[in-house]
């Protein structure tokens, strides 16, 4: 059981901070299309805050991105330490309005096999496994 009763979490939380703070960029689909039928991203870029193997918690460095785009899909591009990168397929879940940008907690929808094992490896190396 969770240790507060509405967290809602699949998986544990890896502290993302000194370390383990990854960079991204960020392709956001805005959640509908326009009266032309045209869906327009934007791209952004940000750092974790935590990650987990379900997905990771984004800060994105953006203050002037409509709430449409936080509702859309995510297309994640993340930095690893050891200068891989890997894409991460995602869908917000939660997202909280910041000073400067937005948290976002992501549910990863989809990876590459290549880029799902690294991701994972990379998990087992900041736990400590």
């Amino acid at each position: 059981m969770p240790t507060y009763p509405n967290d809602r979490r699949q998986s544990p939380r890896l502290d993302a901070h000194l370390q383990a703070r990854l960079e991204f960029s960020v392709l956001m689909r805005e959640a509908g299309t326009s009266e032309s039928g045209v869906q327009h991203l934007r791209a952004c870029a940000g750092h974790t805050l935590n990650v987990s193997k379900h997905g990771p918690a984004l800060v994105l460095h953006a203050q002037n991105i409509d709430e449409q785009y936080v509702d859309g899909s995510l297309s994640i591009e993340l930095d690893l330490p050891n200068g891989l990168s890997l894409e991460i397929h995602a869908t917000p879940v939660r997202y909280e309005k910041l000073d400067k940008g937005y948290l976002i907690g992501a549910q990863i929808s989809d990876m590459k096999d290549r880029d799902r094992e690294l991701y994972e490896q990379y998990l087992h190396e900041i736990a400590g496994e």
